[in-house]
């Protein structure tokens, strides 16, 4: 059988909370297995996996690339129809409907009688600084269409890594556990380092080409273009355009999953990213590392909505082709057989394009988390001095006040002492904690330090 290299980029582990099936281990096991180049965990709404994958990554020699699939509050462009974020299906007995002009987590309290109902009066109570309204999601019978669009972001190197920290972190402080309010504002401030992918069928672009709105695909590719960088010249934004893409910002993302119009998605996604001169890459949305994990799948679908199985209906996987595949596999997906290849050879193209600029993506994206590094968030010191200088000259005024003499073996231990910190490269980490020691003092403050440091000279 012919090899195809390649990367896959759209990938859900179990730390996609009830959505994704297998475990970080189990989704690289199965990637070294199949030959990938490369692998991407982008877990939704969170990055509770990425250390347990960047570990297991490295362990089994396989490139590792951190991301995150978010789901967004709005659209990227104006959607007064309603087709890329529509209304929530009507609220259950004894609250009223969701209104349009809403967010769509949001939850309304009842302001008035409500199909014969009394309200209950709640009076008005002064809030602590920095409270947040309770916005709770109801999963029940929500299928992904009355969701938020997607959007998957992938981190180029640290500084998008850090970008990403900042999403999650500030989308979650907005929100409520597990709901956290990704915006199109919000998204738009921590783009740099990042790579965009246009998503599944439920991010803004499938959506809107979906019900014929190619217009808006249109014009919401060119702002993503805009916002992260996508090559393509003149004909998308100015000032966006990448060499290539191990360079390039915001690709259009290609999936095949045997639906019923997948063919006619693809062709169209292709043809978008074609006129706009935007590059493709192909991916798979994996939610699961083989085909028979599906049924575990189907599991945790039920226990989120609240359903048995029997009960799951359109809420399941429509199939099993969810799972980790190869670049054979998929070369063996409608748009790489040779039928579909006579029949659309534009197409084609841009799905084996697609794979081959996974493969490069992936080895674009480096991040190192450098497990054995501390990181301190830095100290000011006077001009002249580095932090351990200072500390030296802090810790020589320190013990001419405390012991009296200044005998030998002080001397001896203090300088031991001080070369191990120089050694441990833990100067600014002791400058930190003497100043919240010294200002808690300045201040009257009760404080004591803490840890195995305490009872040293240092």
């Amino acid at each position: 059988m012919a090899q195809f290299p390649y990367a896959e980029l759209h990938c859900h582990s179990n730390f996609s909370f009830l959505d994704g099936a297998s475990p970080v281990e189990d989704l690289v096991a199965r990637a070294v297995e199949l030959g990938l180049t490369g692998l991407a965990i982008t877990d939704h709404l969170g990055l509770y996996g990425v250390v347990r994958f960047a570990a297991a990554a490295e362990a089994a020699g396989l490139h590792p690339v951190i991301g995150v699939e978010v789901e967004l509050l709005d659209a990227v462009i104006a959607d007064p129809s309603g087709v890329v974020v529509p209304g929530r299906r009507a609220a259950r007995r004894g609250r009223p409907p969701a209104t349009t002009s809403m967010a769509p987590f949001d939850v309304i309290g009842a302001a008035g009688a409500v199909e014969g109902l009394p309200a209950r009066r709640r009076p008005e109570r002064a809030r602590p600084p920095g409270h947040r309204a309770i916005v709770k999601e109801d999963l029940r019978g929500i299928g992904e269409r009355q969701r938020g669009p997607h959007l998957v972001l992938l981190a180029r190197d640290a500084t998008g890594y850090r970008s990403l920290c900042r999403l999650v972190s500030h989308a979650n402080l907005a929100g409520t556990k597990r709901v956290p309010r990704f915006s199109q504002a919000l998204l738009a401030e921590h783009a740099e380092g990042l790579v965009a992918l246009s998503g599944c069928r439920d991010g803004e672009i499938a959506r809107r080409l979906l019900v014929g709105d190619r217009a808006g695909a249109r014009a919401a590719a060119e702002r993503y273009a805009g916002i992260f960088g996508g090559s393509g010249g003149s004909r998308v934004r100015a000032g966006t355009s990448g060499d290539g893409p191990a360079t390039s910002g915001f690709f259009l993302e290609l999936s095949h999953h045997l639906l019923p119009d997948d063919d006619w998605l693809v062709a169209e996604t292709a043809s978008l990213a074609a006129d706009l001169g935007l590059p493709v890459v192909t991916t798979n949305d994996v939610h699961h590392a083989r085909a028979e994990d599906r049924e575990l799948g189907d599991v945790l679908t039920a226990i989120a909505h609240g359903r048995t199985l029997d009960t799951l209906a359109d809420l399941r996987r429509p199939n099993g082709e969810s799972h980790l595949k190869s670049g054979a596999d998929l070369m063996a997906m409608p748009p790489g057989d040779l039928a579909f290849a006579r029949a659309d050879p534009a197409t084609a193209r841009a799905w084996v394009e697609g794979m081959g600029n996974a493969v490069e993506v992936a080895a674009s994206c480096t991040v190192d988390l450098g497990f054995e590094r501390y990181r301190f968030p830095g100290f000011p010191v006077p001009a002249g001095e580095t932090a351990f200088s200072y500390l030296v000259e802090l810790c020589q005024a320190g013990v001419r006040r405390r012991y009296h003499p200044v005998s030998p073996p002080v001397v001896r231990q203090l300088a031991h002492e001080l070369d191990v910190v120089e050694k441990t490269g833990l100067a600014e980490f002791f400058l930190i904690c003497w100043d919240l020691m010294r200002f808690a003092k300045e201040q009257g403050i009760p404080a004591q330090g803490r840890g195995s440091a305490t009872s040293s000279i240092v």
